[in-house]
């Protein structure tokens, strides 16, 4: 007889603002090292966790976290796919930006030097489509790793917060979203914060700061909920890998990298640095290189000795920073680098914007098409969504002199390029103002920090230049943050930095990105190092960073202070007229004859209709436009009495003159309708080919029309 499967299965809900949130275990994905099913109201993740403990890769020098987040258009309820294939292709923007929002909140909470290759997977099970999915993948990975029985600091929690008509909404809806002047998404563990990301209408600091206060309540209670459901499992932790250098290592190259030779780090721009940083990690392998050669120094190894090398070079340029004030460059803390802006740069292109900041260099360059030119967005929360303004951000290799060539948008790319189109997404005019498709793309030609930053500014400064009425400018600026801590990993010191530059990035604490404009904020953005930053610290870097992309902006608008007036001799002009809805199938024909006949015989022009009736004309040629509007025009035109025309005449008789009328009708102007007296024969005062102006005096039963000349 078949027995039936056994197995022990945990679960517990709690409540969340009015809505249920459960955690299950035990159930599914019973292989992995822990598998968690989290539910919110009807949506549902299975998040499982997997680290390597056979074949750690011993010379890796970072953690090889992977949170692999992976669409499913089953778990929307849908087909999808391509046609020829229905299935799940390559992961879409939205799964990508989920799987980066989750990595930047739980990546600093492992331990220094652990290498063992960590994979969280994020299975989309059933959507609701009421909510955004960050926050459940957030709080159900930092159960899915404690589970598991990894080292992790956490319970890590998560609380996303909308403003809406003056009130905060804890968990909004996707719809509550779509109308807040502020969406923020935060991350951390009890009273700090170590992730955020954010998009807003130009909110001012105070709402922000309010937001965060709120946001705070609500991440202890999600740490709180995951630390009742962990307290009753039986958890076995794991032994990992570490590959940190010992102190031994560590005391032997800080003889050799004493003061006097760190100090020629100081006072350069990222290139040099790295040429001298580079010349540092080359000497270190060459003065060690008798003990890596020796089996028996366990602790010298080339990623140990580099490691340490670039251990002594942080705690160089950090002691520096925090005791003397001056930066890596030689800055002061809310010193801005040189600034050079530039627009109309290239030919044809219908909008440039050069943004150069420090060694970080954007080309920004705008093209501008008809609205039907949109981008449509396919994936399991997206069914057909059409997005009319779009940015995208490149990285080559070249930009940080690296021999390498581009294959693919990376994460990063898409990332970086979602935070810039946020920013200035709420300053793009509605459609009824502009109704072109827009497309930014950020070429980044050098990196030396902040490059998303560099593509808010080179965006502003290209849309300008491309005669886009946005509402305001909006600039950005990276904040950086140096800290000493006590025994208890208590920050006792800190020191804000603003503009960030790569180095600063590399040896200190956070990359807190703000954009807006003069009236307020339109996105943020902060990742950390550190396990949390304290709410008094991100206040400052609030104020201080609207102070700094106030500063930038200023600059900019030096360049180009408002958008052209007037477009581009080479982007498209676009005629927007009304049409009865009804008349529109009489400009398309049967089988589109007449559309595409228009189409063909005037350059390829762009002819797009709206259900209200609403018809674009989009073509470079404005002659070409004015020609298809008097066909489309005459076309729907209907023949009533009293309407005037400009009439080409195509028959001349004695008792009158047949002239061409819209739709291609025939009017009759009788001779006694001509205005005045002509003596026949009528040829003699009346040509064929010879336009008049006439009015439609009358039209019979059967169709015919009388005019009159005007």
């Amino acid at each position: 007889m078949t027995k039936k499967k056994e197995f022990k299965l945990h679960q517990k809900s709690f409540d969340r603002e009015g809505k249920q949130l459960s955690f299950e275990t035990g159930k599914l994905a019973v292989q992995a090292d822990s598998s968690i099913t989290v539910k919110f109201c009807e949506d549902v993740l299975l998040i499982s966790t997997v680290m390597e403990v056979n074949n750690p890769k011993t010379e890796a020098d970072f953690l090889p976290l992977t949170l692999d987040f992976r669409d499913s258009y089953s778990a929307a309820w849908r087909i999808g796919g391509a046609v020829y294939r229905r299935r799940e292709g390559r992961p879409t923007d939205t799964v990508i930006l989920y799987g980066r929002l989750a990595d930047r909140a739980l990546r600093p909470m492992f331990p220094k030097g652990m290498i063992n290759d960590v994979v969280v997977s994020v299975t989309p099970l059933a959507l609701d489509h009421e909510h955004p999915l960050g926050v459940m993948t957030i709080i159900g990975a930092s159960v899915s790793i404690i589970a598991a029985g990894l080292p992790f600091e956490g319970p890590v929690g998560a609380a996303q917060i909308a403003y809406l008509d003056g009130k905060y909404i804890v968990n909004p809806t996707n719809a509550e979203l779509a109308k807040a002047e502020l969406n923020l998404l935060v991350s951390g563990k009890k009273w700090s914060i170590n992730m955020i990301e954010s998009e807003a209408n130009e909110v001012p600091a105070d709402i922000l700061k309010k937001a965060f206060e709120l946001w705070q309540k609500a991440i202890d209670q999600s740490c709180d909920m995951q630390a009742d459901f962990l307290k009753k499992l039986t958890i076995n932790k794991k032994e990992v890998v570490f590959n940190k250098p010992s102190e031994e290592v560590i005391a032997y190259l800080s003889n050799v990298f004493n003061q006097e030779k760190l100090s020629a780090l100081a006072g350069n721009t990222k290139v040099w640095f790295n040429d001298i940083y580079s010349g540092f990690e080359k000497e270190a392998i060459e003065l060690c290189k008798d003990k890596i050669a020796d089996a028996e120094q366990a602790d010298f190894t080339e990623s140990k000795v580099k490691i340490a090398t670039f251990n002594i070079v942080k705690h160089y340029i950090r002691e520096r920073t925090l005791e003397t004030g001056k930066r890596i460059d030689d800055r002061k803390e809310k010193d801005i680098r040189s600034l050079y802006c530039e627009v109309g740069m290239l030919p044809r292109v219908h909008g440039t914007g050069l943004f150069w900041r420090g060694d970080t260099q954007v080309l920004t360059t705008v093209t501008l098409w008809g609205p039907k030119d949109y981008l449509v967005l396919e994936d399991m929360e997206n069914d057909n969504v059409k997005q009319r303004y779009f940015h995208h951000y490149n990285f080559p290799g070249f930009s940080v002199h690296e021999a390498k060539a581009m294959r693919g948008t990376g994460r990063r790319e898409i990332w970086h390029g979602k935070l810039a189109e946020k920013a200035l997404e709420r300053m793009i005019p509605d459609k009824t103002v502009f109704p072109y498709s827009i497309r930014l793309v950020s070429e980044c030609l050098g990196s030396g920090g902040s490059t998303s930053m560099g593509s808010v500014c080179g965006s502003t400064l290209s849309l300008m230049d491309a005669w886009v009425p946005i509402k305001k400018p909006v600039a950005g600026i990276a904040m950086g943050l140096m800290t000493e801590h006590d025994d208890k990993d208590k920050i006792t010191k800190h020191m804000v930095l603003n503009d960030l530059m790569a180095t600063e990035d590399f040896t200190g604490d956070m990359d807190f990105k703000v954009a807006g404009t003069v009236d307020g904020v339109t996105a943020i953005q902060l990742d950390t190092k550190l396990k949390g930053i304290p709410m008094d610290i991100v206040f400052e870097t609030i104020d201080r960073s609207i102070e700094g992309y106030k500063e930038i902006m200023d600059f900019m608008l030096k360049t180009i202070d408002k958008p052209r007036d007037h477009i581009g001799t080479y982007a498209p002009k676009i005629f927007v007229m009304k049409v009865d809805p009804g008349k529109i199938k009489e400009v398309i024909g049967k089988w589109g004859d007449v559309i595409n006949k228009i189409i063909d015989e005037h350059d390829k022009v762009k002819i797009d209709f709206e259900d209200d009736g609403t018809c674009y004309i989009t073509h470079q040629n404005q002659e070409i436009i004015d020609q298809v509007v008097e066909i489309i025009k005459e076309i729907v035109t209907d023949l009533e009495i009293g309407q005037t025309f400009d009439a080409r005449i195509s028959r001349v008789e004695d008792y009158g003159l047949f002239v061409e009328l819209p739709k291609k009708k025939m009017g009759l102007c009788h001779i006694s309708n001509l205005g005045e007296r002509h003596v026949t024969p009528l040829s003699n005062h009346f040509k064929i080919g010879q336009v008049i102006k006439v009015s439609i005096k009358g039209i019979d039963e059967t169709g015919k029309i009388a005019v009159k000349k005007i």
